[in-house]
C-alpha cells in the first residue's frame, strides 16, 4: 500500500478523547452502524415503491418476468427497483437524513466523541461548502466535456417541459444525500480508524469500504470500483486538508447532481427522469461508462486522479473551531 505522507487533522486528534477501539472492532462496528441507518433509511422508499409499483400494470408485468426468468431474477428486479420515478428518488435522497443522523447519534452518544471531531466545524462553513460546490461541478464539468471530445457522449438539447420545481427539490436531496456519505465513511469511520491506525490505513479502508457500499449497483465494473475508491480516497484527503466536512460534502452532493440532474447522465447506475439535458452515450463503454455512468470511464479515473495529486499538495487548514 502506498503511504500517504500527511499528518492527522485536528479533527481526528480531538476524536481520540473518545473511544478506542481495535480496527477490527471499529470496522465491526460501523458496518452494524451503516447497516441500521441504511435500513431504517430505506422503510419509508421501500413502503412508497411498494404502494407504487401495485398500482402500477406495466411494472407488476415486469416483476412476473423477472421472477419467472431463473438466470436474472435478480438482476431484473434490481434493474426495476433502481427505474424510480421522480417521486420515488426524491424520497430516498431526502430519507437519506436518517444516515446522517445514525452516524452523529452513534459518535456524540456512544463514542464520546463531539460533532467537531466528526468535522463538523463552525468557522467558514459557508466559504467551505461554497467551494466544494464549485469544485465538485468543474471537476464533473470536466470529465463530461473531454468524455464529449472523445466521442462517448453527445448531447441532444434542452428536456422539454422542465420543472424548476423538482429540480430544486432534487439539489436539496442530493444536498442530503452528499453530507449523508460523507458524515458516515469520512466524518465517523475514517476518523474513526485514525484514534488508532495511520493515515493511509484509515483512507484506504474507508475509500474500499465506500465502494463496496455501490457493488449492488447496476452497471458496476472494475473502472467503477477503482473510480469509487479513487473518488473515497479524494474527499477523504479533502476532508483532511480543510480539517472539516463541508468541502467535501457539498463536493459529493454537487458530483451527484451535476451528473444526474444537469447532465442528465447516471448516477452510479441510477437514472434521473427529470434531466435538465438530454445526454445520449456513444461509443466506447470505457469512455462513457455505460450503464453505470461516467463513473465507470477511465476519463473519471484521470480526472480524479489529477485532482487528488492537487489536493495532496494543497496546504493544510488547522484552524477551524467548533
Amino acid at each position: 500500500m502506498m503511504e500517504i505522507k500527511m499528518k492527522k487533522p485536528q479533527i481526528a486528534i480531538e476524536a481520540e478523547k473518545g473511544k478506542r477501539r481495535t480496527l477490527g472492532a471499529e470496522i465491526g462496528i460501523f458496518i452494524l452502524v451503516f447497516f441500521i441507518g441504511s435500513l431504517v433509511a430505506g422503510i419509508i422508499p421501500a413502503v412508497y415503491d411498494m404502494v407504487a409499483m401495485l398500482n402500477d400494470e406495466d411494472t407488476l408485468n415486469k416483476i412476473e418476468e423477472a421472477i419467472l426468468n431463473p438466470n436474472g431474477a435478480f438482476s431484473g428486479m434490481m434493474d426495476i427497483v433502481m427505474d424510480m420515478t421522480d417521486g420515488m428518488y426524491i424520497i430516498t435522497l431526502f430519507c437519506t437524513f436518517i444516515v446522517i443522523l445514525t452516524a452523529i447519534l452513534y459518535c456524540t452518544k456512544i463514542e464520546k466523541r463531539s460533532l467537531y471531531s466528526m468535522g463538523i466545524t463552525r468557522e467558514h462553513a459557508g466559504t467551505h461548502y461554497g467551494i466544494g460546490l464549485a469544485f465538485g461541478l468543474v471537476l464533473f464539468s470536466l470529465c463530461v466535456g473531454i468524455a464529449a471530445l472523445l466521442g462517448g457522449i453527445r448531447f441532444e438539447g434542452l428536456r422539454e417541459n422542465i420543472n424548476p420545481f423538482i429540480v430544486i427539490l432534487y439539489l436539496v436531496g442530493f444536498g442530503i444525500q452528499g453530507f449523508s456519505e460523507e458524515i458516515m465513511f469520512r466524518g465517523y469511520f475514517m476518523v474513526s480508524i485514525m484514534k488508532k491506525s495511520s493515515v493511509t490505513k484509515a483512507i484506504f479502508i474507508n475509500s474500499l469500504a465506500f465502494a463496496i457500499a455501490h457493488m449492488l449497483n447496476p452497471g458496476l465494473t472494475v473502472v467503477a470500483f477503482i473510480n469509487l475508491m479513487l473518488i473515497g480516497v479524494l474527499m477523504s484527503v479533502y476532508v483532511m486538508k480543510t480539517n472539516n466536512i463541508w468541502g467535501a460534502a457539498a463536493f459529493h452532493s454537487m458530483w451527484n447532481f451535476a451528473q444526474g440532474i444537469l447532465y442528465g447522465i447516471s448516477v452510479s447506475g441510477t437514472d434521473a427522469k427529470s434531466a435538465v439535458l438530454l445526454t445520449e452515450s456513444t461509443g466506447a463503454k470505457i469512455i462513457n461508462g455505460g450503464l453505470f455512468g461516467l463513473e465507470a470511464s477511465i476519463v473519471t479515473t484521470i480526472v480524479v486522479a489529477a485532482a487528488l495529486g492537487m489536493l495532496l499538495y494543497m496546504k493544510p487548514n488547522r484552524e477551524e473551531t467548533v
